[in-house]
């Protein structure tokens, strides 16, 4: 997996402009977990959010206009959490446990 993963992380250069930002969802699930993961590492852990912050964290990083596909996939990911309501979100504490072997930086 470790090779699968430099060469993943090679194509996710090809997702993004010249100002960092998501130009387009990949559809290959590995290069989806490691966009949604970047945008992850900008959210404070000890840190709770409204979905109009998670919203314009997402919107700084993205550079088209779905950003509730990007909050929802982060969410059926386990990346974030949330209340029921969809009042109050949060980084999930074991994230990087589950995808360690995305975040890899051999």
């Amino acid at each position: 997996m470790e090779n699968s993963i430099q060469l993943y992380n090679k194509k996710l250069g090809n997702y993004y402009d010249s100002n960092g930002k998501l130009i387009q969802y990949p559809s290959k699930r590995p290069l989806r977990i490691m966009a949604l993961i970047k945008i992850t590492e900008q959210m404070d852990v000890n840190r709770k959010y409204t979905e109009k912050e998670v919203n314009e964290i997402i919107r700084l990083h993205i550079a088209f206009s779905d950003i509730e596909l990007i909050r929802r996939e982060m969410y059926q990911y386990k990346l974030i959490g949330r209340l029921r309501d969809g009042s109050e979100y949060w980084v999930e504490n074991d994230w990087r446990k589950a995808y360690a072997e995305y975040i890899r930086e051999d």
